[in-house]
């Protein structure tokens, strides 16, 4: 009986609230508020978006330290871009990319909790050092030019006034040398690797000091920086005094096929200036 009385009731109240009217001062809530805004489509694309891009708080990370292209070796090449067959070069640099990050995955452990500690603070509680703020550009030229000088007092160390460095870093003899003359002119691995590591990053600096200067355009440097760094072997002879480098520099090409099979695509042809 209790329960059929509870159903009466709850129609009665049905019935009340139908013939319910409000008054014409009653509005919904937020009915001022617009329905979207310029930064709603934005925001829907940002909350959906690939990690870490969706992440405002938390463990964060910088742009600059997010593989943009990771993931595309870690998929299966043949199913990907509508079934497009590769060369056998390009698939075996994804393979080669796939087999280093599956190493990777397998030998790093976990970091365990230890006390941070900051190298430039622990210098700047000295007397020796000194703080200041540069732009990097400015700090790229500095480098070059104390390493220049570096590389100077070495050679003047020898006493070898017949050996020239110019600001390329290219070590050459001014007359030419007898047999004497060349054995004391030899240079150790360190000096000619250290000359070149100097180079390398001259050539980057350069580029950007060009950018600076109003002389190139942001894809003219892009692209200048995308063939610097990925023809490291054709630019600089690094990998003669330390061979080990041709592993960082095979990587390097390995990237190169991967992201010019799948920008140079259709009309876009091959070549420097193209892949932007």
């Amino acid at each position: 009986d209790g329960d059929d009385s509870s159903y009466a009731s709850y129609d009665s109240l049905e019935d009340e609230y139908d013939t319910l009217l409000l008054s014409t001062y009653c509005d919904p809530l937020l009915s001022n508020a617009p329905l979207s805004t310029p930064r709603t489509l934005p925001g829907i694309t940002l909350y959906f978006a690939p990690r870490p891009f969706n992440l405002r708080s938390g463990r964060t990370r910088r742009v600059i330290d997010i593989p943009l292209i990771a993931h595309w070796y870690r998929e299966r090449i043949n199913r990907a871009d509508g079934m497009k067959e590769y060369p056998v070069k390009v698939r075996v640099s994804y393979q080669k990319l796939l087999k280093h990050w599956v190493l990777n995955q397998i030998h790093s452990r976990r970091q365990s909790k230890k006390t941070k500690k900051y190298l430039f603070q622990s210098l700047q509680s000295t007397k020796f050092f000194q703080k200041t703020e540069l732009d990097w550009v400015e700090v790229g030229l500095q480098v070059c030019r104390q390493g220049h000088n570096m590389l100077n007092l070495l050679i003047n160390r020898k006493q070898l006034d017949y050996l020239h460095l110019d600001y390329n870093f290219n070590l050459k003899p001014t007359k030419t040398l007898t047999t004497k003359e060349r054995k004391k002119s030899r240079f150790g691995n360190a000096f000619h690797l250290t000359r070149e590591i100097l180079r390398l990053t001259k050539l980057i600096v350069d580029a950007h000091v060009q950018y600076r200067l109003g002389n190139l355009d942001a894809y003219q440097l892009a692209d200048g920086l995308q063939y610097s760094f990925n023809h490291v072997g054709q630019l600089t002879g690094m990998y003669r005094y330390k061979y080990r480098l041709m592993r960082q520099i095979r990587q390097c090409k390995d990237l190169k096929h991967l992201i010019y099979y799948r920008f140079n695509t259709g009309p876009v042809g091959k070549g420097p200036g193209v892949g932007f």
